[in-house]
């Protein structure tokens, strides 16, 4: 089977766009990735984590309407659309990429993504289970940690995503770049108490010991409940649960009911590639 059979048109945006305008095209489109464009040519790729990292460790004062995306740009990586989902899968671990580009600059057939290999293991199964390729280390925070904490451990960490547990250890939600985003665009109008707009002040006020950073806890900016899976479950139903709730890993429990680790897109597109 050849790439392009699974690919997808990709979504651009153009190249004198700000941050800002990325971030609210990727809450209305639900993608974690776009096609820069200039004169109707593609000359770079800006992923969803790619705006998170930058947004929470740039010391610009600058406001979110203020910052070009030329900043964040990455070159597009292009591959043959004869390559088969196991050649692709191999590149994206290779590379350390979540998407590639199907195609040339002159012609983009199109392009192909995590996502796109997760729907392809899921009709093509096998009787792999979740455990064989599941990531036992994960990264979590606790409900009433001040939000500057919960960032700070995202960027150590560089992860865009993180698990909150409760007092008695137990996931209740999960906060991500996603989330954050959101609280951005919701608040951009209003000021804090040094009359600068949250928009303005955005990465310092995630970051600040003071402030907004400080007074908003984990379990207010988080997105409640997790979606979990048990260890001994096939693989193709981890694939199965992660599309149907649109996220990018599940909660792994083991017999216990206790987390024993994730199994994301990246352990998916690894069973693939192997």
């Amino acid at each position: 089977m050849s790439i392009v059979e699974i690919s997808n048109k990709p979504i651009t945006i153009l190249k004198h766009s700000t941050i800002s305008d990325i971030i609210k095209k990727l809450l209305e489109t639900k993608l974690s990735r776009l096609i820069v464009v200039e004169d109707g040519k593609p000359i770079g790729i800006i992923t969803e984590k790619d705006v998170g990292l930058f947004l929470f460790s740039e010391n610009s004062k600058q406001g979110l309407d203020d910052i070009p995306i030329s900043k964040i740009v990455k070159p597009i990586l292009f591959i043959e659309e004869g390559l088969t989902p196991k050649e692709s899968a191999k590149i994206m671990l290779e590379k350390e990429t979540s998407s590639l580009t199907i195609g040339s600059k002159e012609n983009i057939k199109g392009i192909i993504t995590k996502t796109d290999l997760v729907k392809h293991y899921l009709e093509n199964s096998s009787d792999k289970k979740v455990v064989d390729y599941m990531t036992h280390d994960y990264v979590y925070t606790h409900s009433a940690a001040p939000l500057f904490k919960v960032i700070r451990k995202m960027l150590e960490n560089k992860v865009s995503r993180i698990i909150v547990k409760n007092q008695n250890e137990e996931p209740i939600g999960i906060i991500s770049f996603r989330d954050l985003f959101r609280i951005s665009i919701e608040l951009g109008s209003e000021e804090d108490d040094s009359g600068f707009t949250i928009s303005d002040q955005i990465r310092k006020g995630f970051l600040s010991e003071k402030g907004f950073g400080d007074i908003s806890l984990a379990r207010e900016v988080m997105t409640k409940g997790i979606v979990s899976i048990k260890f001994n479950e096939k693989l193709s139903e981890a694939c199965k649960l992660i599309l149907e709730n649109n996220v990018s890993g599940l909660v792994v429990l083991d017999g216990n009911g206790s987390i024993a680790g994730i199994i994301s897109k990246t352990d998916i597109t690894k069973a693939i590639a192997n």
